[in-house]
């Protein structure tokens, strides 16, 4: 490796102070943007899918409470959340994914 600087970023990083510009450092940020909305977008699907009326208006419901956590970082109410959901939908690939976005394991 060639002496200096050398910092592989993905995504915005605006205001991230994680972003370590010291000498002879090699670090990756990956942002998880374009997968946190395929994955959202297919949590509405199944819920659209698998729920009517009452259920899915309160699914919905959660969807969007659970998008709000998971753009302030809120891994307490995003536990919470998928907990309701995947009560109600079951183990599928949406909430999967979420959660491993999330950092929980189901």
């Amino acid at each position: 490796m060639e002496n200096g600087r050398n910092i592989v970023i993905g995504g915005n990083v605006a205001g991230n102070p994680n972003i370590n510009t010291g000498d002879d450092v090699v670090q990756t940020n990956i942002s998880h943007e374009g997968l946190s909305d395929k994955a959202f977008k297919q949590l509405f699907e199944d819920i659209s899918e698998k729920c009517n009326g009452a259920t899915s208006d309160q699914m919905k419901f959660f969807a969007e409470k659970l998008q709000e956590a998971y753009q302030k970082q809120d891994k307490e109410e995003g536990r919470k959340l998928l907990g309701f959901l995947q009560g109600t939908l079951g183990n599928i690939g949406s909430i999967a994914s979420i959660a491993s976005l999330f950092g929980i394991a189901l």
